[in-house]
């Protein structure tokens, strides 16, 4: 090959090589490009393997009437119930996983063996090419604010009066209307890092998932207002 060309004529053999340095230094862009747009991704999914065995998270298929029910997203004293919690999840982009501690999943299945169904968290993860977040959800088994502040009770004793009687008040105006309040968001954990900021302030900032029912006022808000 090293051959042919030198025998060429000199201005052919600057055509011919200018030729192939154009289908090289192409190659190169397109290589380039297409690591650019591979890596952010490559990152974020790295990032979300790492979480997962740091944490002990395995995949997990919650029950519907979670899916199916509504949540609030402060732990005392919320503003808003939101929902459905399968609506959230559509809303919040990425690939989303659910996920399960697996010292969690084994306390679930003894109580399940028990007849028992007891509060447990889990974690929705949520993967985008920039950023791998994790919504921490306690699921709330209980059919009544009643019975919702009783596990509180039982944690917390004499103190839950003063930290949850408000809450509970509350949850009982919005379970009258009709709301199935079936979990909390408890935590919002970005970069490994647990957020200062309570999941419910940061849903509201980000403005694309709008709360159904106002705790303070006993209201239904937006679309739901005219459907209730």
């Amino acid at each position: 090959m090293k051959t042919q060309i030198q025998n060429q004529p000199s201005n052919q053999r600057d055509k011919t090589m200018l030729k192939r340095l154009k289908r090289w230094s192409l190659a190169a862009t397109i290589i380039i490009m297409a690591g650019l747009m591979i890596t952010p991704s490559t990152k974020a999914e790295d990032s979300a393997q790492s979480f997962r065995r740091q944490n002990g998270l395995l995949p997990y298929d919650p029950p519907t009437w979670f899916l199916e029910g509504y949540f609030i997203a402060r732990e005392r004293n919320p503003g808003y119930v939101f929902g459905p919690v399968q609506n959230f999840v559509g809303s919040i982009g990425g690939k989303t996983t659910w996920l399960i501690e697996d010292l969690e999943l084994k306390r679930l299945e003894r109580a399940s063996a028990d007849g028992t169904t007891p509060e447990y968290s889990l974690f929705l993860e949520a993967v985008s090419p920039d950023r791998t977040e994790y919504w921490v959800f306690v699921i709330l088994p209980h059919e009544s604010a009643r019975e919702w502040f009783a596990a509180r009770r039982a944690y917390h004793g004499r103190k839950a009066e003063g930290y949850y009687g408000k809450t509970q008040s509350m949850l009982e105006r919005a379970l009258s209307q009709g709301l199935k309040i079936k979990a909390e968001i408890r935590f919002f954990v970005e970069k490994g890092n647990i957020s200062s900021t309570a999941p419910e302030d940061i849903i509201l900032n980000r403005g694309t998932f709008k709360p159904v029912f106002d705790l303070s006022t006993g209201r239904w808000l937006g679309s739901a207002a005219k459907t209730n």
